[in-house]
């Protein structure tokens, strides 16, 4: 028994290292990182390019508004089946001028920071959004 498993021991490990790597190869992608679940997720990186800007106001205010610029570029990062679903007209890309008064919009440009809301989902995390500030000015009270 003991010839049996010592005869040509490393080319035996070599075959059964190369039959793990086939193994791995050949499952569909969503299969591979199954077998640790928690532990090792690959992350997918997903580019909204020139994305549009809208100003977050309440209802009753009919001031109008210049946004500069008018798009952003937003990077998410997470699981790959749930970016590759989200669609670009579920992301909100907003400047929100609601805490603005008249005073401190008279003749001046405000920078506002950008706020990106998509769907609740724990998968998906914002990356980046370039810019992270935008330019805002009152046009018309």
């Amino acid at each position: 028994m003991r010839e049996l498993v010592l005869n040509n021991f490393w080319w035996k490990v070599t075959a059964f290292l190369l039959a793990v790597l086939v193994w791995f190869g050949f499952r569909p992608r969503e299969e591979r990182w199954n077998l640790f679940p928690d532990t090792f997720r690959p992350y997918y990186t997903r580019y909204f390019v020139a994305h549009p800007v809208s100003i977050s106001k309440p209802a009753a205010d009919t001031r109008e508004f210049k946004v500069t610029p008018s798009e952003v570029d937003i990077t998410l990062t997470g699981d790959e089946k749930t970016l590759r679903a989200l669609r670009g007209s579920q992301l909100r890309a907003t400047a929100d001028v609601s805490d603005l008064d008249a005073n401190s919009l008279k003749g001046k440009t405000n920078t506002l920071p950008m706020k990106v809301s998509f769907p609740n989902d724990e998968k998906i995390r914002i990356e980046r959004v370039m810019p992270d500030h935008v330019q805002v000015e009152l046009l018309k009270e």
